[in-house]
């Protein structure tokens, strides 16, 4: 009798304790999905690191703006001549919140942290100041980290004068 007594009260200890249960269920997948976001970062950070950059082909800012997520399926950004394919990140898809860096260079406008358009494709390398170079390192951490680096921009080669 106290066996069916004790498989009887377990429901009623799960209702009384839903609020726990369901809090420490949704905290662990929390963590889990954050730890497994880092390791994937550092993966492909790692892999970008170890990158030889003069094996990258090098595209030109005309071929890039056909990788708009509209013209092609993959879609790509620039930042400081190392192009990125976006294609995995929603942001970049036509009509998201970053669709106007698809298919672009956004290294002027990321520099200056500014959402003015006119700065997209901005070949102006020479006007920025030393400041906002150092604001192009903390981009590229985070571009480094979350997407695959798969060409170089002509322009920007030879404005920096790498081979």
């Amino acid at each position: 009798m106290e066996a069916s007594s004790i498989a009887w009260d377990f429901p009623s200890f799960l209702w009384q304790n839903l609020d726990a249960i369901g809090f420490l269920s949704v905290l662990s997948i929390l963590v889990f999905t954050g730890l497994l976001e880092c390791f994937q970062q550092r993966s492909q950070a790692k892999e970008n690191s170890q990158l030889d950059e003069s094996q990258l082909p090098l595209i030109s800012l005309s071929s890039l703006s056909l990788h708009d997520g509209k013209q092609s399926p993959m879609t790509y950004c620039c930042v400081r001549g190392r192009v990125y394919d976006v294609s995995s990140s929603p942001n970049f898809q036509p009509g998201a919140s970053y669709s106007f860096l698809a298919g672009a260079d956004a290294t002027v406008a990321l520099a200056k942290m500014s959402y003015d358009k006119s700065l997209i494709n901005s070949m102006g390398f020479q006007e920025l100041r030393p400041e906002e170079w150092k604001a192009l390192e903390g981009w590229i951490g985070y571009m480094d980290g979350k997407y695959s680096c798969v060409a170089r921009l002509r322009e920007y080669v030879e404005y920096a004068g790498i081979s």
